[in-house]
Parts: C-alpha cells; sequence; structure tokens
C-alpha cells in the first residue's frame, strides 16, 4: 500500500483566498472603542501626575521632622509680604526700597535664629554696567545704572561656591506672584533651613535675590561680572518662571556639566526634566530668556534653568498673583531644590566643575515624575541605533518565523514597506488638512477659537488627523492587498507595524545623526512596542486571532502615557504662547502642526489595526462627525470665543500696551519744530488688529497701522516710543492721535555739549544724560558717517533694522536715582567735505505703572477696553533731534 504524501509547509500555512477565512482574523467595533478609550486613559493618567501636586508643610510639622525639611507654610507667608506691595517694576518704590527692605528683614531673622556652626554674610550691591544683547536676532545695547542685588552667602568649609538665582522684579502691572518672586521666597527659606543645620557644607552656597531680571537680564550680569564673589561660583542653579504654577522642569544644564545631572537623579525627589525642552528652548521657539544666558556667557561656568511653565496665560499679566497659585508648587519646588542644593554643596564635583566634562552632555528624562533616567549622550546614540535596529529585525525574524515558509519573506517585507508608506502618508495628510484647517479658520475670523478651552483641539485638529491616518490605512489595504499571501490578515497587521517601527528608526537615527539627543522620544516608543512583540513571539501568539491585539495594547498603554505627555506640554505651552506670539504667524498652524505630530506620536501603532476592524467607516464617522461638532463649536458659539476674564476663574486674557505718547521735533540748533501726541498699540496676538477697530477704535479717530504715518517716511524709527526694540521689530503696532498731551513733571534728557574732532575724520559728540528714569537711545547716521565708538561699553553693538531703516538702539534702566552721568559718541565721517548733520537721534522717557500721570482722556479710553483684555498702560515722551 503507497504511503500518503506528506502535506507541505506550504499548503499548512497558506489562507484560503475567501471572506470567510479573513473575517476570521477581523474583530469587532468594539475593539476601536477600545483603542479610543485606551488613549484617553493614558491621557488622563499623563495629565494627572502632570498637575499632581504635594501636600505643603506648616511649621506644626517641624516637631514630627527629625531633619531639616522645606516648610511651603513659611515661603507662602513670605510670598504674601512681597506680592502685598504689587507690580515691582526696577528703578520703583516697590522694587528698591520697600521689597529690598523685606529681604533684608528677613535674612536679618535668619542671621539671628542661625546654627552656631555656620556663617551667614549678606551684601546689598548697587551696580552699574553695559553689555550687548541679542535676542530673535535684534541687537541693542542694554545700560543699566545703579540696579540692586541683594547677595547672601552660607559660608562653606571652602570659598567655591553654587549660586541660587532669582528675581523679584516685575513687568509693568503685575504683581510677578509666580514669576519670580516665588522663587525668591523659596530661597529665603532654603537659607532658612540650611542655616540651621549644624556643621558647614564642603562648599558654600551664595543666594543671588535679583533685582533687575525683567530689564533685559541686567541685575545678573552686574553680579557675576562686578561682584568680589562672583570668582568663586563654580555651578549655579536658576529659578525662574513663564506661566503660574505647576511643577518646576529642568529644561537647561550645562554646557559640559553631566556631573549636576547626576546630583539631581540621585536628590531631587520629584523629578520633572527632559533634554528635549533644552533643545526646544534653545531653538528660540519659545519668546523668552532667563539669566542662565548672562552666567553661562558671562561667568563661563555650568548651571541648571528650573521653570514653571503650566497657566502661562496668567504669565506676565495682573492674574499672576497668588489667588491663582497654591502653597503645594512652592512645597514641591522647595523640596527639589533644596535637595538638590545640598547635593551640590557638598559635591567633591564642583570644584573641578569648569575642567570636568569638556565636550561632553547627557540626555536626560524622566517619566511622570516616579522615576528618572540619564546617561552619557554618546552612549544614548549606541543605544537608539540599536533599539532603532532591533525593533525591526526582531518583530520580522519573529513574524517569519510563525508564517515558517521562506516565501513568505518577500511578503513581509511588502507589508512592512506599505505600513511604513501608511505611516508617512498618513502624516503628511493630516498635516497637510491641519494646515487647510488653519488657514480657513483664519480666513473666517476664527483663529485662537481654542485659547480659552483647549480641548477643542482635540476635536478641530486631532480628530480629523485621525481621519487622515485611517483613510490611508484603508487605501494602502485596498489596492496593495496580495489575494495570494500566505499571510493572515492579522499577520498582515503585524508586517505593517514593523513598518511603522522602521519610520520611528529612522526618526530616531535622523535626529541621532545631526546631534539632537532627543530622539530618546522614539527609542521609548520603539522600546515600550518591541516589549509587546517579544512576548507575543515568546508565547507564539503571532498566528493567533485576538490573543497577540491584546498584548500589543497592553503594550501601546504604555506608549500612549510616554508619547501623550509631549502632547499635552506642547499644548500647554504653546497655546499660552501664541497669545504673546505676535500676529505674524497664523497661530491655528502652529496648534494644528502640534496636533498632527501629537496624534502621529500617540496612535502610530494603533492605525494599523484598522485592517482588522469590520466595518472601519463607521469609526472613521464617528471621528469626522467629533471633528465637525468642533468646528462648529468654534466658528458659531461662544465656546470659541478666545477670551475670558476673572469671573470664570480662568482668565485667559488678550494682552495690550497702549503708551500715551508725546513726540517733540527739534532742529538742528535744538529749537522746537513741532510736536504731536497719539496713542501707540502694541499688538501681542492675530486677533488684536481686529479687536482694536471692533472695541477700540471709532471711525474718523486716526486709528492706522504706524507705517501709514507721516512720521515713518520721515523720522528715524518713526520716532516712537521704542523700549525693548526686538517687540517693536516682532509686533505690529498702530497709532491713534490725541486732543492732550500726557501729563509729566520729568524726563529723561540727553544735553548736547559739544563735538570735537578726536583725529582726522573722526569726530565726537559729548552729552551730559540726567534723570533716573527708564529710558531709550536710537540713532541713526547720515549717508558715509559711522559710529565707530561710545563711551557706554567699549564696543558698538550692530545696527538693528526697523522700517527699513537701519540704526543702534540703547535701552537703559534705572534702579536706585542717581545723578547725571556723561557720555560720547565718536562718528567716523568718510567725506572731509560733509556739510550738515551726522547723526539723527531719538530720547525715550518712558514711565510705566504711573496712574497718576495718566490724563482724563487717557482714563476715559483705557475704560473702553472689555474686561477679558489685560492693558498695559504707560506714558512717553520722544526727543527727535538731528545733530
Amino acid at each position: 500500500m503507497a504511503k500518503p504524501k506528506k502535506a507541505s509547509k506550504t499548503a499548512q500555512y497558506r489562507v484560503v483566498d475567501s471572506d470567510a477565512a479573513s473575517n476570521l482574523h477581523r474583530v469587532g467595533p468594539a475593539y476601536g472603542l477600545i483603542a479610543v478609550l485606551l488613549v484617553i486613559a493614558g491621557g488622563s493618567i499623563t495629565n494627572h501626575f502632570l498637575r499632581n501636586l504635594p501636600d505643603a508643610l506648616s511649621v506644626a510639622d517641624l516637631e514630627q521632622s527629625p531633619e531639616a525639611v522645606f516648610i511651603g507654610e513659611r515661603a507662602w507667608k513670605d510670598l504674601r509680604s512681597f506680592t502685598e506691595l504689587g507690580p515691582r517694576t526696577t528703578g520703583s518704590r516697590a522694587n528698591d526700597e520697600l521689597a529690598v527692605g523685606i529681604f533684608k528683614r528677613e535674612i536679618a531673622a535668619i542671621q539671628e535664629g542661625k546654627h552656631p556652626d555656620q556663617e551667614v554674610l549678606m551684601e546689598n550691591q548697587v551696580v552699574t554696567g553695559a553689555f550687548n544683547f541679542t535676542f530673535y536676532g535684534t541687537s541693542m545695547t542694554t545700560v543699566y545704572r545703579n540696579v540692586q542685588n541683594v547677595v547672601v552667602k552660607l559660608v562653606g568649609k571652602s570659598e567655591d561656591a553654587v549660586l541660587l538665582n532669582c528675581h523679584f522684579d516685575t513687568v509693568p502691572g503685575s504683581p510677578g506672584s509666580s514669576d519670580d518672586v516665588a522663587s525668591c521666597t523659596v530661597m529665603l527659606e532654603i537659607l532658612r533651613v540650611m542655616s540651621r543645620l549644624p556643621g558647614r557644607n564642603r562648599n558654600s552656597v551664595i543666594f543671588l535675590f535679583n533685582g533687575a531680571e525683567e530689564t533685559l537680564l541686567q541685575a545678573s550680569h552686574g553680579f557675576i561680572t562686578q561682584h568680589p564673589w562672583a570668582k568663586q561660583v563654580k555651578a549655579f542653579l536658576n529659578l525662574e518662571s513663564a506661566g503660574s504654577g505647576g511643577k518646576e522642569v529642568l529644561f537647561q544644564s550645562g554646557p559640559n556639566a553631566p556631573w549636576m545631572v547626576d546630583v539631581y537623579a540621585r536628590t531631587v525627589r520629584h523629578p520633572f526634566a527632559q533634554v528635549m525642552a533644552e533643545e526646544l528652548f534653545k531653538t528660540g521657539l519659545i519668546p523668552s530668556d532667563t539669566d542662565f544666558r548672562i552666567f553661562r556667557d558671562y561667568g563661563n561656568i555650568p548651571g541648571m534653568d528650573l521653570a514653571h511653565f503650566l497657566n502661562g496665560f496668567r504669565y506676565h499679566t495682573r492674574y499672576d498673583s497668588m489667588e491663582y497659585l497654591s502653597v503645594g508648587v512652592l512645597q514641591r519646588t522647595g523640596d527639589n531644590v533644596l535637595a538638590l542644593t545640598r547635593g551640590m554643596a557638598n559635591s567633591k564635583h564642583l570644584s573641578t566643575s569648569t575642567d570636568e566634562g569638556q565636550g561632553s552632555s547627557t540626555v536626560f528624562f524622566d517619566f511622570l515624575g516616579l522615576f528618572f533616567v540619564n546617561y552619557p549622550a554618546r552612549l544614548g546614540q549606541l543605544i537608539n541605533a540599536v533599539v532603532a535596529f532591533l525593533a525591526v529585525l526582531i518583530p520580522y525574524r519573529g513574524l517569519s518565523q510563525a508564517v515558517g515558509n521562506q516565501r513568505s519573506n518577500g511578503a513581509i517585507w511588502a507589508e512592512i514597506c506599505y505600513g511604513f508608506s501608511a505611516m508617512g502618508g498618513g502624516l503628511l495628510l493630516s498635516l497637510a488638512t491641519s494646515a487647510a484647517i488653519s488657514h480657513q479658520m483664519l480666513a473666517m475670523d476664527n483663529v485662537m477659537s481654542w485659547y480659552s478651552n483647549s480641548w477643542l483641539i482635540l476635536g478641530m485638529y486631532c480628530a480629523p488627523a485621525v481621519v487622515c491616518h485611517c483613510l490611508v490605512q484603508m487605501f494602502v489595504n485596498a489596492y496593495f492587498k496580495n489575494p495570494k499571501s500566505y499571510l493572515t490578515t492579522g499577520m498582515v497587521t503585524q508586517a505593517r507595524l514593523i513598518g511603522v517601527s522602521a519610520f520611528w528608526s529612522i526618526c530616531s537615527l535622523g535626529l541621532t545623526l545631526v546631534g539632537l539627543r532627543s530622539g530618546y522620544i522614539f527609542m521609548v516608543l520603539q522600546l515600550c512596542t518591541l516589549a509587546g512583540t517579544i512576548l507575543n513571539w515568546i508565547f507564539r501568539l503571532q498566528r493567533t486571532i485576538r490573543a497577540w491585539i491584546a498584548i500589543h495594547l497592553i503594550a501601546q498603554f504604555i506608549v500612549v502615557i510616554w508619547t501623550s505627555f509631549y502632547y499635552i506640554v506642547f499644548v500647554n505651552l504653546f497655546v499660552p504662547i501664541t497669545g504673546r506670539a505676535g500676529s505674524v504667524i497664523n497661530p491655528d498652524f502652529i496648534i494644528g502642526i502640534v496636533a498632527a505630530l501629537g496624534v502621529a506620536l500617540c496612535c502610530s501603532y494603533l492605525f494599523p489595526l484598522m485592517v482588522l476592524i469590520r466595518k472601519p467607516l463607521r469609526l472613521m464617522a464617528c471621528f469626522s462627525a467629533v471633528g465637525l461638532m468642533a468646528l462648529i463649536l468654534a466658528c458659531f458659539t461662544p465656546v470659541g470665543f478666545p477670551y475670558r476674564d476673572a469671573s470664570t476663574g480662568e482668565p485667559t486674557s488678550q494682552r495690550h500696551l497702549v503708551t500715551h505718547t508725546l513726540r517733540v521735533f527739534h532742529d538742528e540748533l535744538g529749537l522746537l519744530k513741532h510736536m504731536d501726541q497719539g496713542f501707540l498699540f502694541e499688538v501681542q496676538d492675530r486677533n488684536a488688529d481686529r479687536m482694536l477697530r471692533q472695541f477700540i477704535a471709532k471711525e474718523g479717530s486716526g486709528f492706522v497701522p504706524i507705517q501709514q504715518m507721516e512720521s515713518c517716511q520721515t523720522e528715524l524709527f518713526c520716532a516712537l516710543p521704542l523700549d525693548a526694540m526686538w517687540r517693536q521689530v516682532h509686533f505690529d503696532h498702530f497709532w491713534q492721535p490725541t486732543e492732550a498731551a500726557p501729563a509729566m513733571s520729568n524726563m529723561f534728557t540727553l544735553a548736547y555739549e559739544g563735538r570735537e574732532n578726536i583725529r582726522q575724520g573722526v569726530q565726537r559728540i559729548n552729552f551730559k544724560a540726567e534723570g533716573s528714569i527708564q529710558s531709550a537711545i536710537f540713532l541713526g547716521t547720515k549717508a558715509g558717517v559711522r559710529l565707530i565708538g561710545w563711551s557706554l561699553q567699549d564696543v558698538v553693538a550692530p545696527p538693528v533694522r526697523f522700517n527699513g531703516q537701519e540704526g543702534h538702539f540703547v535701552y537703559i534702566s534705572h534702579g536706585v536715582p542717581s545723578g547725571p552721568w556723561n557720555i560720547t559718541m565718536d562718528f567716523e565721517v568718510q567725506n572731509e567735505k560733509h556739510e550738515g548733520t551726522i547723526v539723527e537721534l531719538g530720547v525715550v522717557t518712558k514711565f510705566w505703572d504711573v496712574p497718576e500721570m495718566h490724563t482724563d482722556e487717557f482714563n476715559q479710553f483705557l475704560a473702553t477696553f472689555p474686561p477679558w483684555a489685560h492693558v498695559v498702560p504707560s506714558v512717553a515722551v520722544v526727543n527727535m533731534f538731528e545733530l
């Protein structure tokens, strides 16, 4: 009897081409709902950990604490003392007399209550200086006169010191609770705690309470370049805020100081640190800067920058107050910074910090604040490369082994390519769709409709992005399906998931190759997915219908928690920034891109599962309906109005700077030619122009963009009251004439005292400056004339361009009142026969927070702004000269 033929492996694993066989590997629409709930649950967990704060300790808790602990209650009490002073602009009585007085009082009390082993020294530095400052490509010279620092030294066994820095001055119109006096009260409490410990630290600790940060980082420059203790500083911690509350994030470190990150990892109880934030900040996408820059560039010392960023709507507004802050914020920051300070003050690496780690950097990140990871960047490059390779190789080998037919390898690779293409195509389509929606919102005058209700972004941009990815997946499945494949539908899906891993591998390797350390984001994403794949391989679940999906979804739950963190952080960061980023870029475009990238990051390993779901069009229809409903709410209901006043408990204001301006024009003899007055408006978001025209400007009022002013055709820099030049360059401005000039009792003056030829072709003009008021000077030379030197500092900053003109800008701030001072300017005149004037000069005086200078007309005008507008009024005079 003949033996029956043994069935070939090909016949054993081949799938019959029929709908019935295919449907065996399909799942019901409920699995789509499970995936949606998984994303919602993961995002909710992330949001909880991002906002969760510890309970604050009170003085009563000291009895139960055997070791020194940070007492949030005491810091909160100090915070109240400062914020009750109101806005504290540099040079104001509130800042340079009352706030400094509070510091002196509290530090004197700390000196009285210190441990006998400790020595606490205090100095009140009053400092004058100047330096070049470039921000957003705008160059200027910044001059400070008699600004103040309160400096305290907790003496250690060594003179080498770690510096802690905060600033107690504020922008006009803001009490500055979070930015940044809360950090100062944290530092006061840290000083209080450390001064009561027995035994000195290995190194000294210097506490710098600086009184002029909002004036272009001036007081920190005065300390690091002129204070005798500055030479002892080997590393620093800078405490800042770009929001109002929440957790402080470590967003800058170094340069070349991996030991500091090691100390952070070892000591900090509640880590929140991302090297991604450091690289994002360096791109310039965030319109802000900190004293970190000054200590790094002028002190050549490494450090760490920590800042609060949540609730950025209240940053630099009247709502940055204790009412919207919690004592838990101070407790968490205090716990972390106290531990970090003690760790650095007792580190053996501090003395050699400027020599160690040259050319090295660190990858660091935390996971929900539960644990902290850091390793050298070079090791990170290796890890990224290995994970990128294994994320494709291991799933491929496992799937190939499960199929058991070498002829199926080509089919697997084909599906991997389809998965890769679907991922890339879905991302491109979602980006294009987000751009199209943002363009349409701009055309309908509905930009920033999500500003107060950021959940609208989920419907307006995230839901369409999901639909785009699903459409591409369905297209690939419909047009590239192989009816003769040896792969089951489940295996096809697994192969396409490998294609997604290949996509992220390229992204990770791309960032690594260009020297960016943020590739760890994709590495962790792949690592979690790879763990699920390995489990499926070990338990041989690739050929099952639903078991492998369950393992995959469990792994993706971790992925969603990891990736949704970045989406939530970016939304909480960039949504408030659009309210102060000017009107050049469509803010909906920015948020649409963030949403599209967030969807791709969070859901990339879920989209290929669309192939398995029966009737996937129903799921797509649901997301389409969500998107349509969100757009209707945004465009046609009050939900989409961008701004809210304080009555909601969560104010989201529109920002305006309004300056009542007097302009005085002089001829070359210094005699009055003419004068005028008006309101200058600086708009800080895309809607401000429309809002001003709708609510403020009346027909026939003469309200025009500054480009239409006659003075912009005839005068240097339009003869405007310029202060922080980068804002004038990048923001839109409008002008409206007024009947009455502002009321002024004095002003900053620049008196001409003659000129002299100091050598052939070089003329020196002498001035006497007088007046301790915030001021500015801008000047432009005539053709054939060049400014080559001045007494303000050793070098002349590069010129700045504004209104199609080129000139030099000097920003001047004053702290403690001072007497007159001399300024000289040297001009090179190329033509010896040059006749007439050689320079146009504008002298600006600006008064902030001075309601007594407001005329009745100005007060009535300010009252016309709606309650959801945050208006910062000022009074200015501009004197224009030709010399």
